[in-house]
């Protein structure tokens, strides 16, 4: 079977109220106009196939994964840099100019060869094909080259509740804290990339409970 790619976007599976988060999982910046947005630097992970993801300006025969050349997705224009890391377990190393960064492939959150202190980031699971950023993202296809452009994200009711059931919702919440209009705010309590938490949440799932 081929592994299903996972690509770092938000999880919009379950909505609560914002709490203070102890970390963040949001885009690094690695040079004067260019950004990391996944995967992140002394992390663990646990999906053998994931979405290298870059927004900004960049020389792509700059970026090495283990040591070799990376095989960009071609679907993708602009500003925007994607390609698939397939891995084997143990360390990796990407370097992106003359910036590298250190991740491990685990069998699993605790079986990996990564510092004790490294999160393991749990990955917004996406369907693999031309286009995944737009079941979250406003995205349009340049006519001049044929290529994808990566817009803002979308509203939760125009992205969330294509995969999540939005009538579930309050049967999902019954023990959680939640505020006013709590259903268009999932970013709120959920990171929209990653995080070591279930569901993406920004804090431990105990911290959101009644």
């Amino acid at each position: 079977m081929r592994p299903t790619l996972i690509f770092f976007f938000v999880l919009f599976s379950v909505v609560c109220c914002c709490a203070q988060e102890t970390f963040r999982a949001e885009p690094v910046q690695i040079g004067e106009n260019l950004k990391l947005v996944a995967p992140h630097d002394n992390s663990v992970v646990v999906q053998s196939r994931i979405w290298l993801i870059l927004k900004g300006e960049l020389p792509r025969d700059d970026v090495l994964f283990n040591g070799k050349p990376l095989k960009w997705d071609r679907h993708f224009g602009g500003d925007t840099h994607v390609g698939v890391l397939g891995m084997e377990i143990g360390q990796q190393s990407l370097q992106i100019g003359g910036k590298e960064l250190h991740f491990v492939l685990g069998r699993n959150d605790k079986d990996h060869a990564g510092d004790p202190s490294w999160n393991v980031y749990r990955l917004h699971n996406m369907k693999p094909g031309p286009n995944p950023c737009a079941r979250c993202h406003e995205t349009v296809k340049n006519e001049e080259d044929g290529l994808i452009r990566v817009g803002e994200l979308m509203t939760p009711a125009d992205a969330c509740y294509k995969c999540h059931i939005s009538e579930k919702l309050d049967e999902q919440h019954q023990a959680t804290k939640l505020e006013e209009n709590w259903r268009e705010n999932c970013r709120d309590c959920h990171f929209i990339h990653a995080s070591p938490h279930d569901h993406l949440l920004r804090q431990p799932r105990e911290t959101y409970l009644k």
